[in-house]
């Protein structure tokens, strides 16, 4: 796929809400296992094999498998490209050293039809952002070299939750969207903002936004000045002023994060911290091959058994394969058929961002 551009449309969605994101370099499992599964789609969408199953696990192939077919289904028989770069060209001021390459991105997918055209974005994960400003950009790069296309339609797929998104954008719309942020983002006075990426942001160790709330919790002792209710946080009962704390302990917090980070990394390299020392947990062990451990334990069927734990989603997906039904059809089926031996644990709440409300 090549490198990046320094205006990618990937860091569209987190400069729309902070003009000073950069993203971290550090390794992040998730990014990892996006990079395989987008791997095996643009193989899938080339024409090319199923990946092996060492490679992706059965609910990361399962959700590379179901992009592929709602890509050849929007496709209805004209082709598809897979991995394509575009590049938004403009013969102006924003170009750097005087080239016309704006910005240039890479599309998961692509499939052309005269003047219009869809686009596929992939995300192996769930709807965690917003991500109308990256696919307005490939959109708007994508009319930028195709005169003849004059609407895009933009589909996100969800591969963890199998949800779509789909927008639809004239090169005026997508403009709309994609213009501000660019200009935010190389205005020389901007400013960081707080938002949802903190945690994923290279500079939330330094950030002024993020230290500075650090910084001001620190040096007030008394919050009776500030909030009366907050001193005693078992005491608060006004919505407002619990909304206020939580979104003030949601940026301690990914502020002590990158904290401890930083520290273990000092303490890793061999920097010794006065009262902490390095604990090394091992990490979780599973058996592979359950059926080689059966024979060679000599158990019997419920001994055995007894020392397993069945996960009902996977169970699902193999009577799915075995019956040749959908996942959804089998989840109910076994369900069903289990309905006396299933066990529902204690169910848990937690509050989340809610980017539809104005707090």
């Amino acid at each position: 796929m090549g490198n990046h551009h320094a205006l990618s449309p990937s860091k569209l969605p987190a400069w729309a809400l902070c003009a000073c994101y950069e993203p971290s370099t550090e390794e992040r499992h998730d990014a990892n296992e996006g990079t395989r599964q987008h791997a095996a789609l643009a193989a899938l969408l080339a024409g090319g094999e199923t990946p092996p199953p060492a490679e992706l696990s059965a609910d990361a192939l399962g959700a590379v498998q179901w992009a592929a077919s709602y890509v050849r289904t929007l496709a209805a028989g004209d082709p598809v490209q897979s991995e394509v770069r575009l590049t938004y060209s403009a013969p102006d001021g924003w170009a750097a050293k005087g080239e016309s390459a704006v910005y240039f991105g890479t599309a998961d997918g692509l499939i052309l039809h005269g003047n219009t055209a869809d686009t596929i974005e992939y995300k192996s994960g769930d709807r965690q952002h917003d991500y109308k400003p990256q696919v307005g950009a490939y959109a708007l790069a994508l009319m930028s070299t195709r005169a003849r296309v004059k609407v895009v339609r933009a589909h996100i797929l969800y591969g963890r939750t199998r949800q779509t998104d789909c927008y639809s954008f004239t090169r005026e719309e997508a403009g709309s969207i994609v213009f501000p942020i660019i200009e935010a983002r190389q205005n020389p006075d901007r400013t960081p903002t707080p938002c949802e990426y903190c945690g994923l942001c290279g500079s939330r160790l330094t950030c002024p936004a993020l230290t500075g709330r650090a910084l001001a919790v620190a040096e007030v002792r008394d919050w009776r000045e500030e909030l009366p209710a907050m001193r005693d946080p078992a005491a608060i009962s006004d919505p407002g002023i619990m909304a206020r704390a939580l979104t003030l302990a949601k940026f301690i917090e990914t502020w002590a994060d990158a904290v401890r980070s930083r520290a273990t990394e000092l303490a890793r390299s061999g920097a010794m911290l006065p009262g902490f020392r390095l604990q090394e947990r091992k990490g979780s062990r599973e058996v592979t091959d359950l059926d080689a451990a059966f024979t060679r334990t000599g158990l019997t069927p419920g001994q055995f058994v007894s020392a397993c734990k069945v996960s009902l989603p996977k169970l699902g997906d193999a009577f799915a394969t075995a019956r040749g039904l959908s996942k959804a059809a089998a989840g109910r089926e076994v369900e069903a058929m289990l309905a006396d031996l299933i066990r529902e644990g204690t169910s848990t709440v937690s509050l989340v961002v809610d980017r539809r409300a104005d707090v």
